[in-house]
């Protein structure tokens, strides 16, 4: 009970133009996993939601060594190394089916009051204190990244229907994507990217108009996405590495 695995096979309908698992899609499942293991444990969404609440990603940063190609299984096991009052701190390991060990992940969670959208108290969940684990996770804490004063680029999106999710929010894959988008095909084709990191501030909802900012430095993007009133919603850091002469290159 103290750790969940998952495991996942790459189809090719999965697959970006890399022919690897997309960012996004990795995101993905890294939250079906904390799901599964919150609710295995006993407090996911049906017993927050009995006061209210809902777990909502805070921060998440991730570093690879590669990312699982067309064809490939796969596995994210899941741990929490620590709780309090305000939040839940969970990593995150994925490898190969053969065992390769691909990257880590570590995330923050809060709960959310659904009728005042505040911060909720954990303190009653004395499960997931007892739930916590020494298992270590060896990439470091996420840092602060400071939004930039100037950048390259500045695009306008509309949140749309399908950007919804279950809290009626944009969902955490769609800021992902937003980001991923800065960047034009050919740099993938000629990079992969090593590092993630995202934290967010505040609640992107439906029919808003966002602005995605972003700037490049050599092998680190910062990308900011902000409302109408230049509040910043999320901060991304996204960092390159360039591929082996070859390697799923277009």
């Amino acid at each position: 009970m103290g750790e969940l695995t998952i495991t996942r096979n790459l189809t090719a309908a999965g697959c970006n133009a890399q022919m690897e698992l997309p960012l996004q899609s990795l995101v993905r499942d890294i939250i079906d996993a904390a799901t599964g293991h919150a609710n295995q444990l006993g407090f996911g969404y049906a017993r927050l939601i009995e006061d209210g609440n809902a777990w909502v990603l805070s921060r998440l940063s991730l570093q690879m060594t590669r990312f699982p190609q067309v064809g490939e299984c796969y596995s994210l096991t899941t741990w929490i190394e620590s709780f309090n009052r305000h939040f839940s701190e969970r990593n995150f390991e994925i490898k190969t089916g053969g065992g390769e060990i691909l990257g880590y992940a570590r995330t923050v969670w809060v709960a959310i009051n659904i009728a005042t959208r505040r911060p909720a108290d954990l303190t009653a969940l004395t499960g997931l204190r007892d739930s916590v684990s020494d298992r270590p996770c060896p990439i470091p804490a996420q840092g602060k990244t400071r939004v930039p004063e100037t950048f390259d680029s500045q695009v306008s999106y509309i949140v749309v229907v399908s950007d919804i999710d279950s809290n009626r929010h944009l969902t955490t894959a769609r800021y992902v994507e937003l980001v991923v988008n800065t960047l034009p095909l050919g740099v993938y084709d000629r990079c992969s990217v090593s590092a993630f990191e995202i934290s967010f501030m505040r609640e992107c909802k439906f029919g808003e108009t966002l602005t995605v900012s972003s700037v490049r430095d050599g092998s680190t993007v910062i990308a900011v996405i902000s409302d109408t009133e230049g509040n910043a919603c999320c901060i991304a850091k996204l960092v390159l590495a360039e591929r082996i002469a070859g390697e799923n290159a277009k």
